[in-house]
């Protein structure tokens, strides 16, 4: 008894290959797409985890940097057209004071000028982060309440005192912040 093997062409066996080579490309493609998407705010491994004291808090802060616009390498103020340093000064008795400080659009973010007020200030989380584990961890920070919305929240960032002031634009990913100093 002779077994017959079904007769498979060199054409039909070259299109198979073909297709699974295809195939392939376009699952590695749909990897590269998920892998290149899943990005991770740049500035969270600094964030403020544990609660810090709030006479920590209280102080001056300086500008110090700002991602937004690279195009903006310092600010000018709009009547004498002389170069300054926004700052923020945060007291005791829950107010606080900005000058100088730097609007920014949140979406798109676009430099809208600078503004002087005053407010109050609390202490707050104002998120949270996660490291992939599934434990979240609180993200410290204040709210200021007279300055513009997208501006409200502020982060605190390093692990202890002294602590720096956060201000994040538009999508974390995509790592637009301005941050001030603690003088």
């Amino acid at each position: 008894m002779a077994y017959h093997l079904p007769y498979v062409s060199y054409t039909y066996r070259c299109n198979q290959f073909e297709k699974m080579q295809k195939w392939n490309q376009i699952f590695g493609f749909l990897i590269l797409t998920i892998l290149i998407s899943c990005q991770y705010d740049p500035y969270a491994h600094k964030y403020t985890t544990t609660e810090p004291k709030e006479s920590e808090l209280i102080g001056t802060y300086s500008f110090e940097k700002q991602t937004v616009d690279y195009d903006i390498t310092e600010f000018k103020d709009s009547t004498n057209n002389r170069t300054v340093i926004p700052k923020i000064e945060i007291n005791a008795n829950g107010t606080y004071k900005v000058l100088n400080f730097p609007v920014f659009e949140n979406w798109n973010p676009t430099f809208i000028g600078l503004i002087t007020n005053s407010g109050k200030w609390n202490k707050t989380t104002i998120g949270s982060i996660g490291d992939g584990t599934g434990e979240l961890k609180k993200h410290w920070g204040m709210n200021f309440n007279e300055l513009p919305d997208e501006s409200q929240n502020v982060g605190l960032m390093n692990k202890k005192h002294p602590y720096k002031l956060i201000f994040g634009f538009g999508d974390p990913d995509e790592g637009n912040v301005m941050i001030f100093k603690k003088e």
